[in-house]
């Protein structure tokens, strides 16, 4: 433990030294249930024999799964979605107030970076006149895990692996996930998860 606590220090000084700006993106709407099929052969009065079969016509249910993936990777404070670029105020409003809050010199912007501290989760934001927008979040406990495939501090690769698939970038023990211009980075050690990261696409 006194290992991965080193390791996650140095991984979080490196985070904060390095990350900067940020650009718009849209909230990903929930995907919509597949309609019921007509219920037919209970009801009273009707023959088996004339049920129809399923039309050749109807969407196949993997065609479905596949328009269901986000477009962008998203966070949740319990039920509610943070999004990358989104103002902080809102997620504050939906989601209460955060534990703590801490202040940067920014990189990028005049003015300051603040982190806004949630159970398990520090939420770096950048400022634009007066608001605060969030760009980067970052995994400090296992209490919390990604919106999309349910990965915390210290699962195993192989979970990463099954959830998101083949199609990222390794570089020094970092599997980066990338969707429009998010982006879902896990930080591996001996096939375990020890950072987990999401971010914003900065363009310059």
């Amino acid at each position: 433990m006194r290992k991965l606590a080193i390791i996650l220090v140095s991984f979080l000084t490196i985070l904060s030294i390095t990350a900067c700006g940020g650009s718009q993106t849209k909230k990903v709407s929930e995907p919509q249930p597949a309609p019921q099929e007509a219920e037919s052969a209970a009801a009273p009065g009707n023959d088996p024999v004339n049920v129809e079969p399923r039309q050749e016509d109807e969407p196949d249910s993997s065609e479905n799964d596949e328009l269901q993936i986000p477009p962008v990777f998203f966070f949740k404070i319990g039920d509610v979605v943070v999004d990358m670029d989104q103002d902080i105020a809102d997620v504050i409003d939906k989601a209460g107030e955060p534990i703590a809050v801490l202040e940067l010199p920014s990189c990028a912007f005049e003015g300051m970076d603040r982190v806004f501290r949630y159970p398990g989760a520090d939420l770096y934001t950048y400022p634009i006149m007066d608001d605060d927008f969030v760009y980067t979040i970052v995994f400090f406990d296992d209490s919390v895990r990604t919106a999309e495939g349910g990965i915390r501090l210290g699962s195993n690769l192989r979970d990463v692996l099954d959830a998101y698939g083949d199609d990222y970038e390794l570089d020094s023990g970092m599997y980066t996930y990338t969707r429009g211009l998010t982006v879902l980075e896990f930080l591996v050690e001996d096939d375990i998860v020890i950072g987990i990261i999401y971010r914003l696409i900065i363009e310059q």
